[in-house]
This record gives structure tokens, sequence and C-alpha cells, in this order.
């Protein structure tokens, strides 16, 4: 099945996290991680837009194990 770049993207967002290895992907803990990714760089973007100064680092978020 041909997914184009978008599949080379999520493996590059997932390396290096609990992800990588692909029997712990699964559906809903895939949905979770890009929701909870959502979240939090829109949560970034209302607080720079209010006039908060941030470092760069937290622009890049990465998938952690979620609480149950």
């Amino acid at each position: 099945m041909w997914c184009g770049p978008a599949m080379g993207a999520f493996n590059r967002w997932a390396e290096n996290s609990h992800l990588f290895p692909a029997a712990n992907r699964t559906v809903v803990e895939v949905a979770e991680q890009l929701m909870h990714g959502a979240a939090y760089l829109f949560r970034l973007r209302q607080l720079h837009a209010g006039g908060a100064v941030l470092p760069a680092s937290l622009n890049d978020y990465r998938p952690a194990p979620l609480p149950n």
C-alpha cells in the first residue's frame, strides 16, 4: 500500500520514543498521541499570541507514554 511521505514523517516523529517498535503502535495510542501533540502545539501558539516568550525547544513535541 502506497502511503507517500506521511509514513516517513511519522516514523521520524516516532523514533526514539515508545512508539518506535511497530508492536507498540495501536490505533488508539497513535490517535491519542496525535491529538495530544496537536493540543500541546495549539496551546503554545495561544501563549505566543498572548505575548509569552518561550524557548524554541518547546516547539518539538515528541510522543511520550500517556497516563491511563
